[in-house]
């Protein structure tokens, strides 16, 4: 699977996974761009044109654990995550910053809470998160 991901993150496609049916559609858009972009009408800018359009469209999340060899191996095997992803590092959120984000989205969403049940709601956004 990573293997897979790491050709859409690199290239826009994975080799050989479309059958020959399915590129009459992609020919057809790909025609259009073509036409509309002023390039020659041949299956190779086709196909580019199709591309193109996945890799302007295509958003992947991707959850990991980031700890242990495995990670840096996947890295290591797997380029494309790296170089052409964003990585962000989740760590562990002290319990009063939970409480402070949970406190103000109930404050910033009216709720009609009394003032038990906004504690109440609080205490378990902190838990859930």
């Amino acid at each position: 699977m990573l293997e897979d991901i790491n050709n859409i993150l690199n290239s826009g496609e994975i080799a050989g996974i479309y059958r020959t049916e399915d590129l009459d559609p992609i020919y057809q858009v790909g025609k259009a761009e073509c036409t509309r972009k002023g390039l020659v009408p041949n299956k190779m800018n086709f196909m580019a044109c199709y591309v193109s359009r996945v890799k302007q469209n295509i958003h992947m999340v991707i959850a990991m654990s980031p700890l242990g060899e495995i990670f840096r191996e996947r890295l290591r095997k797997f380029p494309s995550l790296v170089n052409c992803c964003t990585i962000d590092w989740f760590t562990n959120w002290p319990g009063e910053a939970l409480l402070s984000v949970g406190s103000g989205f109930v404050k910033d969403n009216d709720m009609n809470l009394n003032e038990h049940d906004v504690e109440a709601v609080v205490k378990m956004f902190k838990i859930i998160h």
